[in-house]
This record gives C-alpha cells, sequence and structure tokens, in this order.
C-alpha cells in the first residue's frame, strides 16, 4: 500500500513491516521508525519522544513485560492509564502480539468493567480494582522499563488485535476486536488520509484520548504519515490554544463542544486565533452555527467526520462540503458504506442509520438521512463523546 506522496523508499519500508507484522499498530510503528527515525512523533503531558525512541522504548516494554509479568505465557493486556505509559504499554502489547484493550482509568469503576478479562494483565495508574485476579503493573514501572536498553524481540507470529469495549443506550457492554486491517481497512485509512491531507511537516493536536477511537486513528496517521502527534485530553481551552501556539500545530482534531470552548476562549481574550491549516471535527453532533463561526475564524478549513467503534471512520465532509451543507458529516470514504435501514440504494432516505467499514457492518442506534451519497444526522448521536 502506498499513500499519495509515499515515496517508493518509504512503500517498501512499510511493505516489509507489514510482512513481519501483518496489517497493525505495530507494522506502522516500526515503519515509522525506520522512515522517520529521529523526526518528534509524540508528545504526552511534556513527555516526547521521536519515532525511534518510541519504538525502542515499545520494544524495552515488551521484554519486560514477556519475561516478567507474563512470565513467557500470552495473556490479554488492559491499559487503563493516561500520559505517556498508555501509547507505549499499547505498542508493546501489539509487539508481543497479544490482544490489548486500551480504557479510560475512570472506566474501571463503571459498567464497562464487566467487558474487562480479570485474568488479564492490567497497567494502571490509579489504585488497583478489588474484581482483578491477573497480574498489575503500575503506570510509572511502564515509564522506567522504557528506559532501559531492552532486549531485541524476534518475530512473533501472534498478530496483534486491538479490542474496545462501548456501552449501548440500553446499557448493554459490547466488545469490537479490531484484527487486521487487510485491504478494506487500508483504502479506509488511505481515503482518510487524502481528505485529511496529513502530511509529515504537519503537527497534529487531539483532543480526544489516546485510548478512544479518535485518538487511536489519529496515532496510526501520525505513525504512517510521520506527523508529530499532540496529545491534549482533559484539557482547558486556554491551555489547548496555548499548545497550539507553542508547538506550531497546523492540523487540530477536536469535538465540535471542545470546538466552541476554544472559540468562546478566543472571545473572552480578544487574542488573534492562532494559524491552523485543518480543523476535523467529530464524536458529537455538528450544527450550522458553529461551521459559521469556525469559517469566520479561521477559514473554510473546518471537516466533519463521523464512524463507531466497531467500524471506524466511515464518512468525512469536506471543507468545500460543509460550506453548502452546514450539517452534513459527508460522503463514505474508500472502503465504506452507509444506508438507510429498509431502503436500497442511495436516493433521498431517512430513518434508521446502518455502517460498513473494517470488516464489519452495524446497525447504529442514530438516525440520519442520505441523500445523493451524502449522510447527514437528523437526530442527537445516541452516546456522544463527551471527553474534554
Amino acid at each position: 500500500m502506498a499513500l499519495r506522496g509515499m515515496s517508493p523508499t518509504e512503500a517498501r519500508s512499510l511493505w516489509r513491516s507489514v510482512r513481519a507484522h501483518g496489517f497493525t499498530i505495530t507494522a506502522l510503528a516500526r515503519h515509522a521508525a525506520t522512515v522517520h527515525g529521529e523526526r518528534p512523533g509524540l508528545v504526552v503531558d511534556g513527555w516526547s519522544a521521536t519515532y525511534c525512541e518510541l519504538w525502542r522504548a515499545a520494544e524495552s516494554v515488551a521484554a519486560v513485560l514477556y519475561l516478567e509479568p507474563l512470565r513467557r505465557s500470552p495473556r490479554p493486556i488492559v491499559i487503563a492509564c493516561d500520559g505517556p505509559a498508555m501509547p507505549i504499554s499499547l505498542l508493546a502489547a501489539s509487539r508481543l502480539g497479544l490482544d490489548v484493550m486500551p480504557l479510560s482509568p475512570r472506566s474501571l469503576g463503571d459498567d464497562l468493567a464487566r467487558a474487562v478479562p480479570r485474568e488479564a494483565l492490567l497497567v494502571h495508574d490509579r489504585e488497583r480494582p478489588a474484581w482483578h485476579r491477573g497480574p498489575a503493573v503500575p503506570a510509572e514501572r511502564i515509564l522506567e522499563w522504557s528506559a532501559t536498553d531492552g532486549a531485541r524481540l524476534g518475530r512473533t507470529r501472534r498478530r496483534a488485535r486491538i479490542v474496545l469495549p462501548s456501552i449501548t443506550s440500553s446499557g448493554t457492554v459490547t466488545t469490537h476486536v479490531q484484527g487486521a486491517m487487510g485491504v478494506q481497512g487500508l483504502r479506509q485509512l488511505a481515503g482518510l488520509h487524502d481528505r485529511l491531507g496529513v502530511v509529515g511537516t504537519d503537527v497534529v493536536l487531539a483532543c480526544a484520548p489516546l485510548h478512544r477511537g479518535t485518538g487511536l486513528q489519529l496515532l496510526g496517521m501520525a505513525l504512517l504519515t510521520g506527523a508529530t502527534l499532540v496529545s491534549a485530553a482533559h484539557t482547558p481551552a486556554a491551555e489547548r490554544l496555548a499548545i497550539i501556539r507553542h508547538r506550531f500545530v497546523s492540523v487540530l482534531s477536536a469535538s465540535p463542544s471542545q470546538l466552541a470552548a476554544l472559540l468562546d476562549e478566543l472571545d473572552r481574550t480578544g487574542e488573534e486565533p492562532p494559524r491552523l491549516r485543518r480543523i476535523l471535527l467529530a464524536g458529537q453532533d455538528l450544527d450550522a452555527e458553529l461551521v459559521r463561526r469556525v469559517q469566520d475564524t479561521w477559514g473554510p478549513i473546518v471537516l466533519s467526520a463521523y464512524g463507531t467503534v466497531q467500524t471506524g471512520t466511515v464518512a468525512v465532509a469536506t471543507p468545500e462540503v460543509l460550506a453548502s451543507h452546514p450539517g452534513t458529516v459527508g460522503h463514505p470514504l474508500p472502503g465504506t458504506d452507509f444506508g438507510i435501514v429498509g431502503h436500497r440504494g442511495r436516493g433521498d432516505a431517512r430513518g434508521l442509520l446502518w455502517v460498513r467499514g473494517a470488516h464489519a457492518t452495524v446497525i447504529t442506534e442514530d438516525s440520519a438521512r442520505v441523500h445523493d451519497g451524502r449522510l447527514t444526522l437528523t437526530g442527537a448521536l445516541t452516546r456522544p463523546d463527551r471527553a474534554e
């Protein structure tokens, strides 16, 4: 697979990584270390690493996990922590080819805990829950191990899978296992890349936590393109504006409420808005008034997106489409599809929405309208993203 603008050298590196690790985030991380090496890769809570340093940290942690807590026996890994320990643990578990479940630390005490394997290895930064029976590793130990010269690991036959839990409106907990991306998943990722237009010189600010679907997708995009990813989850609007200025952020990913908070802060202070090249909105309902405010402040640079835990992003609206249809979430990405339950084709239809992507077809709980292949939500999102 080669993205638009990818050189033959980069394409060969990606193919070699895929041959060794499958179409997984492990392959993307190894490719990033090989091709984008000393570029700034990831910034989380003041901690930063180049792509080479990130890959070495993941391999070091993977070697220690394999010998000590896992005792050479594979088992699922649950990552319930914030900060840099989260992406390092994610890549380390993927390097070992194990099933990994990234969670918010706050989820271990609510209904999502029912989806967590009791015997899994738990990486946590809070008090260990009483129901957990497997081994546990505090997040600070992960950071200690990442600084060691860990032994290099051989190739594993296992292929890493990411397990994402979700809760329906009725309170039912479901888990979705994301295996190898395959051709469809690659087409989907390439389509998102083409519409968003991320390049290696970009600095991307992610307001969604890295354990969320949007955060994980941005992490994969950064690994693939060599862009710098800055994580600013649970951060006040004033601090996010300061990060945009000081880090020379060019691409912003946020929910509509997070972006509205940035605009309110600019109105309060009277400061000039920082320069941005692209703004990607997802996770909550988008109204025409917010689109107008963004375009008045930054110009026609905003895109909107829609997806589910099971399918990833399936629809994106470009600035040109949003200018004509401010409430839409756009047209399908390559390798994806959507429609209204009970209606065939792409004619004008309203009703319950189904979406297809990443080897999954899901009937959502959202009501929508499809017109000329363009998707617009007609009701509030069933479970909007509230992570500020």
